[in-house]
């Protein structure tokens, strides 16, 4: 399996339909504002880029785990207002020892400008990317890839030190990459109407986390989120939760109660704030492996998990299931439920604010 599609974490947050936009007109400045929460961006300047080619855009201020600049890969096009902003995965770690036999991917590269378009460029993203493809409901989209290199679920805020064959330094510094970002992403999208903030595993808990940021950072955008395979269930508890936030430094989503004690809490909090018309929808395998090895469960374990999270859901948030044990959904955009529909066609359902998207799957 691809080191990009393996993560940690658990999953869910928010979201619920929406109205839908139109691509004439300004949207309002503040039309998706969350107004309680104080949170401003710095602005730089615009990102100035080749339509419809994929192209690296330096950020200085945002670093990997060893302490090198990164920056994201953008693709633009003026088919339409909305943007599509993908997080990597790629594991996690929050011990010496995990980081140091390569549980987190990059945690000691430098990923620079050759591994980021490569990886923007993937052939297992065209599910997302290509926009040739009339059954991919974001072709018509500017596309952002932000990388993933921090060990952090994209949530972190915090150096550590590891004695890893002497004391080391790691960046736990997800959050504060998206901070940097966003900089350059806010006066990119001044006339934004839609925003889908994606991920895949240790990216799919990024965009949980994250939203609110994404939200408040363009406020005139409705936000939605699509999460594959970050499956916000609660781990196993032998204190490992409790470790990977005081290690990382979880930046959670404002006001959230609980989630200091349960990662299933970011749910109800992230959907406290990121209310309907917006969306979020959730894929998993019913009892995926790679989850299990992470949260120390098995896979009933994982399974019960996901059932408790379709319960308690907000009616803006939806989830497609499949039985089995894989990891990565969009990774099989084919795959069909039961009843004969696919990823693909839950997918554009979601993207279309089709009345029909649910929940699907066992």
């Amino acid at each position: 399996m691809h080191a990009r599609f393996l993560t940690l974490l658990g999953l869910l947050v928010l979201f619920g339909c929406a109205t839908p936009f139109e691509d004439s007109g300004a949207p309002d400045a503040g039309a998706y504002d969350l107004p309680s929460i104080p949170y401003t961006v710095d602005a730089g300047p615009p990102i100035d880029a080749p339509r419809e080619t994929w192209t690296f855009v330096p950020v200085p201020e945002a670093h990997c785990a060893n302490g090198s600049s990164t920056g994201m890969a953008v693709n633009l096009t003026d088919r339409s207002k909305r943007v599509l902003v993908f997080l990597a995965g790629g594991g996690a770690c929050w011990e010496a020892a995990a980081c140091a036999l390569g549980a987190a991917t990059h945690i000691t590269d430098t990923m620079g400008e050759a591994p980021v378009l490569a990886e923007a460029r993937a052939p297992d993203l065209a599910v997302l990317f290509d926009r040739e493809n009339p059954r991919n409901p974001f072709r018509d989209a500017s596309f952002v890839y932000v990388p993933y290199c921090t060990g952090d679920l994209h949530a972190g805020t915090r150096i550590q030190t590891y004695d890893w064959f002497g004391p080391k330094n790691v960046e736990h510094v997800g959050a504060r990459n998206l901070d940097a970002y966003l900089r350059r992403l806010q006066p990119t999208f001044p006339d934004a109407d839609r925003v889908w903030l994606t991920g895949i595993s240790a990216g799919g808990y990024g965009a949980t986390f994250n939203a609110w940021r994404v939200q408040k950072a363009l406020p005139w955008a409705r936000v939605d989120v699509l999460n594959d395979s970050g499956l916000v269930i609660d781990t196993v508890g032998d204190g490992r939760y409790g470790t990977m936030r005081a290690s990382w430094g979880v930046e959670f989503p404002p006001g959230c109660s609980g989630c200091d004690t349960r990662l299933s809490a970011v749910l109800g909090a992230s959907a406290n704030l990121l209310t309907a018309p917006r969306r979020y929808g959730m894929l998993g395998y019913q009892q995926d492996g790679t989850i299990s090895l992470y949260f120390g469960l098995d896979g009933p374990q994982v399974q019960a998990g996901l059932e408790a999270a379709r319960a308690a859901a907000a009616p803006n948030v939806k989830t497609f299931y499949l039985p089995g044990n894989p990891h990565v959904l969009l990774a099989h955009p084919d795959a069909a439920n039961g009843a004969g529909l696919t990823v693909r066609d839950w997918l554009q359902r979601f993207a279309s604010d089709d009345p029909a998207w649910d929940h699907e799957g066992p």
